[in-house]
């Protein structure tokens, strides 16, 4: 192999953690075969290209329309696995077709000024042999054949084609499903953030952005989390610490809880660390050991009053009683914020505890901010 050989193997790996540098991968390819033109994509079985594309010498409005035309010609989804395991003629995979009559001839090659000549190609595949993309490569106006000597010198290089893309497909599903557990947690009251065996954090939702960006009696250092207090920062550091132990030997018994008091003088925060003893494979979660929960008793986070009447078949104005409730108002407060006459509120409450299973205002009160419906939208 020549240095050309090393950079195209250094292109298709780095197109595995980096998609965009399959545009690299393009180019080398378009040299290799002296200037031809090559279109790369992904798709659908049936589908037209989707997602990015990378092309050499082909017009961004013919792009999208390829796989259209080659639709149009006898052929089978079976019939791409011939070009999984090596680069050939396309015309392989139909019945005897003359080029110079097929639309992908006359709507798509010849308009561009691409040479009467079948294009070549590859076929990308998934780990479970299932066709992901390909690429094809088409002679210019004045360029002969293919040369069975050019075509042969590319077959080494397509184990490195199929181990980076089933490598890019692995890094995508993980970052996929990282972004799928964010995004869960981030619709959740209480601030989560994750810890790997350095203290580091290598996920927390938007709760727990807000609670450290508030900076009162907990924060975030160069040694991970920490509290304010000195005798509440011992503790939780030995929480931690106990939590990691205890994720080791693969045990829940690590899990603890602390107070940790505020500098505002607002309720204090409530905290629980727990070891994670089966964190998601792939990606930086995977790195996770420690979940740490905080709680925010002054956040406020209550559903809008239409989601509690949907959970509890409530009527608007007993949702609304439970939802002020539920952000720390007294009874007498809600009713007057509602304006409705005390003996009022006190019905709405009655029904509120009929429907709800609940008999006592904390206890309603402790359901509504547990439940799914403090999840926001």
């Amino acid at each position: 192999m020549d240095d050309r050989d090393h950079q195209l193997i250094e292109r298709i790996y780095d197109a595995a953690l980096r998609p965009e540098a399959w545009q690299g991968v393009v180019l080398r390819l378009s040299e290799h075969f002296g200037g031809s033109a090559v279109l790369l994509g992904f798709f659908r079985p049936g589908e037209n290209f989707f997602g990015p594309r990378f092309a050499v010498g082909i017009r961004e409005e013919f792009a999208d329309t390829y796989l259209e035309h080659l639709l149009n010609l006898p052929w089978s989804a079976r019939s791409m696995r011939m070009m999984v395991d090596r680069i050939g003629p396309i015309s392989e995979m139909f019945p005897p077709v003359e080029l110079e009559k097929t639309t992908l001839y006359n709507d798509w090659l010849k308009p561009q000024g691409f040479a009467p000549i079948w294009p070549i190609g590859h076929t990308l595949v998934d780990e479970s042999g299932e066709p992901v993309g390909g690429f094809a490569i088409y002679r210019i106006e004045g360029q002969g054949p293919f040369d069975p000597d050019d075509i042969a010198a590319i077959h080494p290089f397509i184990p490195h084609f199929r181990r980076a893309l089933h490598l890019h497909l692995a890094l995508h599903g993980a970052r996929t499903v990282q972004h799928a557990v964010a995004e869960a947690l981030n619709r959740l009251p209480t601030g989560v953030l994750l810890l790997n065996k350095r203290r580091e954090v290598v996920l927390r939702n938007s709760g727990a952005d807000l609670i450290v960006s508030q900076d009162d009696g907990f924060r975030l250092d160069r040694n991970g989390p920490c509290a304010t207090d000195a005798r509440e920062n011992a503790a939780l550091q030995k929480l931690i610490a106990d939590a990691m132990d205890a994720q080791r030997n693969g045990v829940l018994a690590g899990t603890g809880f602390l107070s940790i008091s505020r500098t505002s003088g607002r309720r204090p925060f409530a905290v629980m660390v727990a070891p994670l003893l089966a964190a998601p494979a792939g990606g930086v979660v995977s790195d996770a050991v420690v979940a740490l929960f905080v709680s925010d008793p002054d956040a406020g986070r209550v559903s809008e009053a239409e989601a509690l009447a949907k959970l509890y078949a409530l009527t608007h104005s007993e949702a609304e009683l439970v939802r002020l409730l539920a952000l720390g108002h007294s009874l007498e407060e809600a009713a007057i914020k509602r304006g409705v006459s005390l003996s009022t509120a006190r019905s709405h409450l009655k029904h509120a505890f009929a429907k709800t299973g609940t008999s006592r205002q904390g206890e309603l009160v402790r359901l509504v901010i547990t439940g799914v419906g403090s999840i926001h939208e």
